[in-house]
């Protein structure tokens, strides 16, 4: 395979003071990605090509959680490395989100939990933690 640079999104979605994290499922599919399962992650995904930043974090945050975001910023950017994978993960701050919370992708991950900051989960997904 052609060595190429993907791009990848993840969203910080902050409510109430509490940050949401999904929990990659211990058996979950190498789909290509950053592969860590059994760890806890922002929503998000790859962008397709032919849409935005945004329209990826809409659609990837929709398709993982059932929430509708909007209000998106940039918040950073970082490289993601591993052998033969090289990802730039741009994370953007939801501002408003709106919706019920629900597993949509349960063979990607089993739950989606609220955390306080000083509460955060030892075990976090490389691309999440790099914020």
């Amino acid at each position: 395979m052609e060595n190429m640079i993907r791009v990848g999104v993840g969203v910080l979605i902050v409510q109430d003071g509490k940050i949401l994290l999904g929990h990659r499922v211990r058996s979950a599919a190498d789909t290509g990605g950053i592969y860590e399962p059994d760890s806890w992650c922002l929503p998000g995904g790859k962008q397709e090509y032919g849409e935005t930043l945004f329209e990826a974090a809409v659609r990837e945050t929709k398709e993982e959680t059932n929430l509708d975001i909007s209000d998106l910023r940039i918040f950073s950017a970082a490289d993601d490395i591993q052998p033969g994978k090289h990802f730039v993960t741009i994370q953007v701050i939801a501002r408003a989100c709106s919706g019920m919370l629900r597993v949509m992708e349960p063979k990607k991950q089993d739950e989606w939990k609220w955390f306080a900051k000083d509460e955060l989960p030892a075990r976090i997904y490389s691309p999440s933690k790099n914020l």
